[in-house]
């Protein structure tokens, strides 16, 4: 009796997610830098993000992660940061969200702290450099290039830096400086996207620029980022199914009953 109810459940889910991802998927747009998210301005994000991937030792760290075995780390309810890597080695990894979370692509963004006496100004002029001269960067979703919001023609123009703020370095972190918490900027390019629709996708992205003064020469920034993303139902589209698949799921039952 078991198989034969959950043999129709699962034929009428496996419907329901085929007609939800059946509607047609337009070209994906980003959001605007002075977008609001989930109540944050994009600026501020930059903090949260730098604070977000730097709370995590080697083993877990979303950044050296070469697979997206980590990637559910990324999931911060209303919207998944998808982040970058420590190099320019391509990386592919694999990813579910939901359909209904703003993504967060973090193609460059670099994260200042003093280590010695440096001053606001200093840690910006650091973050200036560090990012430098952009030579190039894309993004694309399902192949084609994603979207720009009205009023922008480039994606250099979605640069944003955010306010000092105080972070925290955690004993065990990747990079085994030294723990504490600091004053720290964060500079450089992290693009917000609207949630994907229900059903598969790949998202991909490349930077290319060269620092610039003390750091010139010394080594050039580089990202090519692919996500192969599997995009679910946020909750209320299943609860708004859910009546349906018991109903249908009962008369099944019954009529199995009535047939014995």
């Amino acid at each position: 009796m078991s198989i034969i109810l959950k043999r129709p459940l699962i034929a009428l889910a496996a419907a329901a997610l085929m007609a939800a991802s059946a509607t047609p998927v337009l070209a994906q747009q980003l959001l605007a830098p002075d977008a609001m998210v989930a109540g944050y301005s994009q600026s501020f994000m930059l903090a949260k993000f730098s604070q977000w991937w730097l709370s995590y030792p080697a083993a877990t760290s979303p950044v050296l992660d070469p697979t997206g075995a980590h990637s559910a780390l990324g999931d911060q309810g209303q919207y998944f940061f998808l982040p970058g890597s420590l190099d320019g080695t391509p990386l592919v990894r694999n990813v579910t969200v939901r359909s209904d979370q703003t993504l967060f692509l973090d193609l460059m963004v670099v994260t200042v702290w003093p280590d010695a006496n440096e001053t606001e100004a200093d840690l910006r002029a650091i973050g200036n450099n560090v990012l430098g001269h952009i030579n190039s960067m894309s993004i694309t979703v399902d192949g084609a290039p994603a979207l720009l919001p009205a009023g922008y023609t480039s994606l250099a123009q979605f640069r944003q830096s955010s306010s000092l703020f105080p972070l925290s370095v955690t004993p065990d972190n990747l990079g085994g400086w030294p723990p504490g918490v600091y004053p720290a900027i964060s500079d450089g390019y992290m693009f917000a996207m609207e949630g994907l629709s229900p059903g598969t996708h790949q998202i991909r992205w490349t930077f290319d620029s060269s620092p610039t003064g003390p750091f010139a020469g010394q080594w050039t920034n580089l990202q090519d980022i692919t996500y192969n993303v599997s995009s679910v139902p946020e909750p209320s589209t299943w609860l708004s199914l859910a009546p349906g698949l018991l109903v249908l799921g009962s008369l099944k039952l019954r009529r199995h009953g009535q047939a014995r």
